[in-house]
């Protein structure tokens, strides 16, 4: 099975194009469409994400590289 994503704009008549590169001619496939339109769904509670905490690690960026601080949040969130 592959799967493929792809974002396109519905053409004239509800017509929707995707490239499919790599599949056989003539292969037959099962196509599955999830259609979303208009904005996300709402977050829970109606609450939106804060990103007040931006340029809170900055100090920690002298002493470890960024692979080290991935490692390194792994670690405090015990995974």
């Amino acid at each position: 099975m592959t799967a493929i994503r792809a974002i396109t704009k519905v053409k004239s008549g509800g017509v929707v194009e995707i490239a499919t590169p790599g599949l056989p001619l003539g292969e037959e496939v099962e196509v599955i469409v999830l259609v979303g339109v208009g904005k996300a769904p709402p977050t829970p509670g109606g609450r939106r994400l804060k990103a007040d905490w931006g340029g809170a690690l900055a100090d920690l960026s002298r002493q470890y590289t960024s692979v080290e601080l991935q490692h390194k949040a792994l670690e405090w969130w015990g995974d």
